[in-house]
């Protein structure tokens, strides 16, 4: 038997699970892909719906263990063209 045919002969036997590995890699391989788009499209999404609600925000300052006063944002005198509000996050 030539190494040929040794190789054939044993491809031939165990076709079916090649097959079934090669199927299940396909298989694993389109999950794989479908997720990584889905997660794409919906951090897209998000993202855009984050920038619709705030508007033209441009610059936030943010305090972690206490809050601003209100009357800070008057107080604040950036330009005229700029306007400044207080927000609770």
């Amino acid at each position: 038997m030539t190494r040929r045919a040794l190789i054939l002969n044993s491809l031939r036997h165990h076709a079916r699970s090649h097959l079934g590995t090669l199927i299940g890699a396909v298989v694993a391989s389109a999950v794989l892909i479908g997720a990584l788009v889905v997660g794409d499209s919906v951090r897209h999404s998000l993202r855009q719906q984050a920038l619709k609600r705030l508007g033209p925000v441009h610059l936030a300052i943010t305090q972690h263990d206490r809050y601003f006063r209100a009357a800070l944002a008057d107080e604040i005198q950036l330009g005229a063209a700029i306007t400044t509000a207080p927000t609770l996050r």
